[in-house]
């Protein structure tokens, strides 16, 4: 064991030495511009003055640059634009009457934002809000063609202890899979895991992103807005965004704004959970800082009808941050921690094949006890740290934006089992992303991006288990450069993006014989995308793009080898078919046997949009062809000596999704307004000419909110109702249950047609209501999920298999803010 381990540290120098190096070229080519600055009086701000609480335009808003002659009026759509800019920062004033007064520092700073106009609310004197200020930036070189959906603040202040997925799910051809009710993954247009890419505070979110049971570790209480993009946006954010992006930022650290904050507390009905959360800020003429905190525990959560037991959840999370701002320059660092203990479902567990097969066929879970707010096993323990730096520098032949981040996620998983105090997955991923981008200026009409970005991850199973690790120890190596430019002609703008990206992988791990196994491979890759936006008239818009993306198995499709969670679990790597028709587990596979290849993903979307003042109106249609698609199947049950369990295995076929998502909204009143939309996916196996497993169904939902007229003193009250029904998913596998594969009444092998244990769950219908108000400085809100405490089974859920849904849940929310 001793060479072996030297072998580890030796390569743990190297990765090192290489990081620092890298690190190091970075910098000197981020210096090496710094003479070239020079004063540009080209520059120009164009944005809209909207109503904060009806987001209708003010017409003939004054607009005025502070200490200056520059101004402009706001035209019958709110629009403005202010020309002839010489500073990189300025502040100035919007003024209406009968609203408050506006002062917006406005520097090109930000980067990370998806929209184009730079958006102030202003908020009625009369009703005593505070106002709403977007600090604006230039935006040059993203991708406009893509369909992009943003969640503001105001949005996610109401669901702050919900899960990023079950957020953003609320977004049409958005939702989620889950693994119970405490480990739910995004799903965009059917694909999710490392297919859907999370840009956590401008930087890609390393945590253990592999089967449908590890959650991204984000806090929602710190978020400031998230943005879902929809198409294949590898070019822009690199390989894994074959599904789409989930963009979270974190608190902007706008300067010159007076000390602000804000403390919330709540209680939850359903599991009879309690949370807290606070955060503080201030922003100066130089410097800005932000600091935040949460805590969130929750017990057995319960279906209309018996206790889920062990489905509680304790976290607790943190974040600061800081800016420092000179003329030129801007510096930001940010940190964050998260910690998790998520319980999973008891009866998720069987003991033997009888009880497995009742498991599934029951009902209602076998194992019921009464309410408890201990975690026991199944159970999963997180620890998330995320650390960056951020430096800016503007000059008159661009900016350039450095980014430094490290990431350090730890990860142990409990198990029903004798020795259960001891993990059976115990993991340490450590992440280093560092990017260079330039955003050059205009060059007539086009502007554009430049970057090249170093990604590196070393993942260690850490001793103590007592099993062969479900993954092995790994290191992985990214190097990647690519452009985007953009050219705006009359109404159109035209978009080409292309990336280059090389990564290397090295495996280490064991053999069923234990015998120690070592793999080496890399890959390299050529992704682009075309675009175009097109303004058919002040009222409709139209979108297209048409992307490729790709991205290396992960390594648990590579090599799973044994029980994670509910299931037993075998990579592509790890299993093969012997001359007899056998699958064999009993040697590791290699890139020289030719059985593996990366994903390739080649996607169109289409966004059609209609809007005015009383509507908008909204049609995405898209066909998304994926090369080498990995999935996995069950497979078989197999006697293991704690118990029999369901069998799952890797599979790679070329597949085909297409589909459509239909949003409408309409301002009924000046207090009402109503919305409703419906998504539909198709997708099969073209290799095989089947269905896929775990797909969404189709959904129809529809929400009306009304501003109720003010009582008992109230300054704002909005009471909204939402509706859904979810259909049956007809596209699914054929049913065999487990006790025909226990008695031998059906054979099956790798080449036998996809099957799943259960039936898809029925349709069913769910009805939320949330009220939501303001008193001064106070506010709350009173919300009930599943209002008419429906019994369903969700088909994306992996617990559909033992138990229902939790039943009608009511939270209610206070917070202080000033």
């Amino acid at each position: 064991m001793v060479p072996i381990e030297l072998d580890f540290m030796r390569m743990g120098f190297v990765h090192n030495m290489v990081r620092i190096r890298l690190t190091v070229i970075l910098i000197v080519l981020f210096s090496a511009f710094l003479s070239f600055a020079q004063t540009d009086c080209t520059k120009k701000v164009t944005g809209r003055v909207l109503d904060k609480e009806t987001s209708e335009p003010l017409a003939f808003a004054t607009v005025r640059v502070i200490d200056s002659d520059k101004g402009a009026l706001t035209d019958d759509k709110g629009n403005f634009i202010l020309t002839n800019i010489c500073e990189n920062e300025f502040d100035f004033e919007v003024r209406f009457l009968g609203y408050k007064t506006v002062v917006h520092h406005h520097d090109f700073n930000n980067r990370d934002h998806v929209d184009n106009d730079h958006i102030v609310y202003l908020a009625q004197d009369e009703n005593q809000l505070e106002s709403v200020v977007v600090e604006g930036e230039e935006i040059i070189g993203d991708l406009q063609s893509m369909a992009v959906v943003k969640i503001d603040r105001s949005q996610l202040a109401t669901q702050t202890t919900q899960s990023l997925a079950s957020v953003i799910s609320d977004i049409q051809g958005v939702t989620f899979n889950s693994t119970g009710s405490n480990v739910q993954l995004p799903v965009i247009h059917g694909l999710y895991g490392n297919r859907i890419l999370i840009i956590n505070n401008g930087v890609k979110h390393g945590f253990q992103n592999w089967g449908s049971d590890h959650a991204p570790e984000i806090d929602i209480a710190s978020a400031n807005n998230i943005s879902v993009l929809k198409g294949a946006a590898g070019v822009r954010y690199g390989p894994e965004a074959l599904g789409g992006v989930v963009l979270v930022e974190g608190n902007p650290l706008t300067l010159s704004k007076k000390m602000y904050g804000n403390v919330a507390s709540g209680y939850e009905t359903n599991g009879r959970g309690y949370n807290v959360n606070a955060n503080l800020g201030a922003g100066y003429e130089r410097f800005s800082f932000h600091v935040g905190g949460s805590y969130f525990k929750i017990g057995d959560r319960n279906s209309p009808d018996y206790s889920l037991t062990n489905t509680g959840k304790e976290e607790r999370s943190a974040n600061v941050g800081f800016r420092y701002h000179l003329p030129k320059w801007d510096f930001k660092v940010y940190y964050s921690y998260i910690d998790q203990d998520l319980g999973l479902l008891r009866s998720s567990i069987a003991e033997s094949g009888d009880r497995f097969s009742l498991s599934i066929a029951a009902a209602e879970p076998l194992f019921i006890r009464d309410f408890s707010y201990t975690i026991n096993e199944p159970n999963q323990l997180t620890t998330h740290h995320l650390g960056k730096l951020e430096v800016d520098w503007h000059s008159s032949i661009g900016k350039f934006s450095l980014l430094l981040s490290q990431q350090i996620n730890s990860r142990k998983e409990f198990d029903v089992r004798r020795n259960s105090e001891r993990p059976i997955i115990d993991l340490d991923l450590n992440t280093t992303d560092t990017k260079l981008e330039w955003y050059h200026p205009s060059f007539g009409q086009l502007e554009g991006t430049f970057g090249i970005q170093y990604f590196a991850q070393n993942n260690d199973n850490n001793p103590g288990t007592n099993t062969t690790a479900l993954i092995p120890n790994y290191n992985t190596h990214r190097f990647s450069a690519y452009a985007i430019e953009s050219i705006k002609k009359g109404k159109s703008t035209y978009e080409l993006g292309l990336r280059l990206d090389h990564e290397y992988n090295s495996a280490r791990g064991r053999e069923l014989n234990q015998d120690i196994f070592r793999n080496e491979f890399s890959f390299t890759n050529f992704t682009a995308s075309l675009g175009m936006v097109r303004d058919i008239s002040d009222k409709w818009q139209f979108r297209t793009n048409v992307g490729s993306a790709w991205r290396t198995p992960n390594m648990a499709e590579f090599y799973s080898f044994g029980q994670h969670g509910f299931n037993v679990q075998y990579g592509l790597w790890r299993y093969y078919t012997n001359p007899e028709g056998e699958l064999r587990t009993d040697r590791v596979l290699t890139e020289e046997d030719g059985v593996t290849k990366p994903e390739k993903g080649y996607k169109w979307i289409n966004e059609l949009t209609f809007k005015n003042n009383e509507n908008r109106f909204t049609v995405t249609a898209y066909s998304h062809f994926i090369d080498n698609f990995i999935f996995d199947r069950p497979i078989a049950i197999i006697g293991f000596f704690w118990g029999p369990m369901p069998v799952f295995i890797y599979d790679q076929a070329d597949a085909f999704f297409a589909g459509t998502d239909i949003t409408y909204s309409r301002v009924l009143s000046k207090n009402l307004k109503g919305t409703i939309g419906t998504s539909y996916l198709w997708s099969r196996n073209i290799e095989k000419n089947e269905t896929l497993i775990n797909q969404p169904p189709i959904n129809i939902n529809t929400e009306l909110s009304w501003k109720t007229p003010f009582f008992l003193g109230l300054t704002f009250s909005k009471l909204t109702l939402q509706a859904s029904y979810t259909f049956r998913q007809f596209q699914a596998p054929r049913t065999i249950a487990p006790d025909q594969i226990i008695n031998r009444e059906v054979e099956i092998n790798s080449e036998s047609e996809i099957f799943d244990f259960k039936d898809a769950p029925d349709g069913y219908f769910l009805g939320h209501i949330r009220w939501e108000w303001k008193q001064g400085k106070f506010g709350g809100q009173v919300e009930a999920r599943n209002v008419l405490n429906t019994s369903y089974r969700d088909y994306l859920n992996q617990m559909r298999y033992f138990a229902d849904e939790i039943g009608r849940n009511i939270n209610i929310q206070i917070n202080y803010s000033f």
